[in-house]
C-alpha cells in the first residue's frame, strides 16, 4: 500500500507541474503581436495622379441692341476655372469652350498640383431665350466639365428711373418687320398726305387695343414693335412704341420723335411727341387716326404730366 506521506507528495508534484503548464499556456495565448509585420502597410504604394476640376459661373451681364436684327440681346460674361486637385502635374491640358454654337480650343502646357487656371468668355443671347455655356478640360488620366445656363428674359415692365436705358431697346426702326411696314405704308399712301399722318393712320386703323391682363395675364407687359405687328393688338405703350419706331424708320431724327410716358392722377398713359418744324412739338394719340389731329389729340392727352420720354438712342427723365 502507498503510504499517506507518499500520496501527499505525489499530489503536490502533480499540482506544481499543472501550475507551471497553465502559466506557460496563458502566456502563449496573450502574447502581443505588435512585433508581427503589417503586410497591408508594407504593400501600400502612393499613386501620383493629376485630377482636374472645372467650375464656371455667370459673373455679369448687360442688355444691348443686336446690330444686325435691331432686337434686344443679353451679353453675359462667364468666368471659369480649371483646378488640378491631384498630387501630380497635369500636362497638355486641352480646354474646350462651346458657346453660341461655336467651339474654341486651347492648351495649357502644364498645370501644377493644387494650382488653378482662370479665364472668362462672353456669350450673347437673343431676348426671351437661353444658351448653355460649356467648358471641358482633359488631360491624360483625368477630365471634367461644367455648364452655365444663361437666361435672357427681357424685362417687360421697365423701371422708369433717371438712369433707365432698357426702354430704348423697345424702339426698333431697323427691325425687318418695322422697316417693311414703313415701306409699304409710305408707298401706298395718298400722295398729298404727310408721312407722319399716314403712319399714325396705319397704326390707329390696324392695331386693336387689348389690355395686357387679357393677353399676358399681368398688368403691364411691353411688346416689341415686331410683336405688336404680328399680334395686331396692344395697349397704349405698344401703340406708341410701334409708331415711334415707324417714324424713326421713316427718317425722323432721334431728336425729333419720342415715346412719352405720363401720369394723370392714378392712371398712366403713353403717347408720341414729334417735332413738326415751324409748327413746333406736337403730341399724338397713336390709338386714333389722322382725323384726331389737332383738336382730338389735345383733348385725348389733356391733363397728363410727362414722366419720361425716350426713343432708340435717348432716355430723358422729366418726372
Amino acid at each position: 500500500m502507498v503510504s499517506n506521506r507518499s500520496l501527499v507528495a505525489s499530489i503536490l508534484i502533480i499540482a506544481a507541474v499543472s501550475a507551471v503548464f497553465g502559466i506557460s499556456l496563458y502566456k502563449l495565448q496573450v502574447q502581443p503581436t505588435a512585433h508581427q509585420p503589417d503586410d497591408e502597410n508594407q504593400n501600400q504604394v502612393t499613386v501620383f495622379k493629376a485630377v482636374l476640376e472645372v467650375d464656371g459661373y455667370l459673373a455679369s451681364g448687360h442688355w444691348a441692341r443686336n446690330p444686325t436684327t435691331d432686337l434686344p440681346q443679353y451679353t453675359g460674361i462667364v468666368e471659369y476655372s480649371i483646378a488640378n486637385i491631384g498630387n501630380a502635374g497635369a500636362s497638355s491640358v486641352r480646354v474646350t469652350v462651346r458657346v453660341d454654337g461655336a467651339t474654341s480650343v486651347k492648351s495649357i502646357p502644364i498645370l501644377e498640383p493644387q494650382s488653378t487656371y482662370r479665364n472668362s468668355s462672353s456669350i450673347s443671347v437673343t431676348y426671351d431665350s437661353s444658351e448653355v455655356f460649356i467648358v471641358e478640360a482633359t488631360c491624360s488620366g483625368s477630365s471634367d466639365s461644367d455648364s452655365v445656363l444663361v437666361d435672357a428674359n427681357l424685362p417687360r415692365s421697365p423701371e422708369w428711373t433717371s438712369s433707365s436705358s432698357i426702354t430704348e431697346l423697345f424702339i426698333t426702326p431697323s427691325e425687318n418687320n418695322v422697316a417693311s411696314t414703313e415701306d409699304n405704308v409710305i408707298e401706298n399712301k395718298f400722295i398729298l398726305l404727310p408721312n407722319w399722318v399716314a403712319l399714325r393712320d396705319w397704326v390707329g386703323n390696324n392695331i386693336d387695343y387689348k389690355y395686357d391682363s387679357e393677353t399676358y395675364g399681368q398688368s403691364d407687359y411691353w411688346q416689341l414693335p415686331k410683336e405688336t405687328l404680328q399680334r395686331g393688338t396692344g395697349d397704349c405703350e405698344d401703340f406708341s412704341i410701334l409708331l415711334c419706331s415707324l417714324l424713326r424708320a421713316n427718317g425722323w431724327s432721334a431728336n425729333d420723335v419720342y415715346v412719352v410716358i405720363g401720369e394723370k392722377g392714378e392712371s398712366c398713359h403713353a403717347w408720341v411727341k414729334i417735332n413738326l418744324g415751324i409748327l413746333g412739338w406736337y403730341n399724338i394719340e397713336p390709338q386714333a387716326d389722322g382725323w384726331n389731329t389737332l383738336v382730338g389729340d389735345f383733348l385725348s392727352l389733356s391733363g397728363y404730366d410727362a414722366i419720361c420720354h425716350f426713343n432708340d438712342s435717348q432716355f430723358h427723365w422729366t418726372g
